[in-house]
């Protein structure tokens, strides 16, 4: 069982047409359930709180900067509601990696949201995961795993229970192309994992059973990338 697991935790699923309070309870109770000796770090993407903020901005003609800016303040408000229904959890959200892995030191869950424009949260979780040891990292998605292509498309896409860091590279970045905010996983975070040897567990984040299984290391489902 790992001392330290991160967690990216998809917007979608925190924010949808208004905060999934029902969702984030259940969440939050899985986490709380853990072992008591394990620590966590979680980074909660922007979801549909970021997206309605910068449809109508930009439908508005307000240039990208800021419209970065609006999404990375979204997701903290999301992590800030994620925050406060967790016992020994940070109630100031950090804004750095660093911020955050000064945190670690004190909190048993540290939330957290987006750092800078470029930086997904995919990324910023797999950075806090390399800054404080972290060997496994969750991605609690709207996808059940990574395919070999994608299924919406293609009757003939296989899940793939378990694939190498190069592999999943190159599926990442065949569906980047046109795909839109459906990728399993951003480059970046793929490449930090390869570099750093962080097992990366691709979840539907829905079914919060199985994260517990994962976090207790019993959990078969998704895909794992190694």
């Amino acid at each position: 069982m790992e001392k330290n697991i991160v967690i990216s935790l998809g917007g979608s699923l925190v924010s949808t047409d208004s905060l999934n309070i029902k969702y984030i309870q259940q969440f939050s109770s899985v986490l709380s359930k853990s072992p008591q000796q394990m620590k966590f770090g979680i980074v909660v993407g922007g979801g549909m709180l970021a997206r309605t903020y910068i449809r109508a901005l930009r439908d508005a003609g307000v240039n990208d900067n800021i419209l970065d800016e609006i999404g990375i303040n979204a997701t903290r408000m999301n992590a800030l509601a994620l925050s406060s229904f967790l016992e020994d959890s940070n109630s100031k959200i950090p804004t750095t990696v660093n911020d955050a892995a000064e945190l670690s030191r004190i909190y048993r869950f540290t939330v957290m949201g987006g750092t800078e424009p470029g930086h997904t949260t995919d990324t910023v979780a797999m950075l806090l995961a390399e800054r404080i040891g972290a060997r496994v990292l969750i991605n609690a998605t709207s996808v059940d795993g990574v395919y070999t292509s994608d299924p919406r498309k293609d009757r003939s896409a296989r899940k793939l229970e378990t694939l190498d860091y190069d592999s999943a590279i190159k599926i990442a970045i065949s569906e980047s192309v046109g795909a839109g905010p459906n990728v399993f996983m951003d480059l970046t975070a793929l490449n930090i994992a390869k570099r750093s040897g962080i097992k990366v567990h691709v979840v539907d984040g829905r079914d919060t059973e199985l994260i517990s299984e994962i976090i207790r290391g019993s959990g078969k489902g998704g895909s794992v990338i190694s």
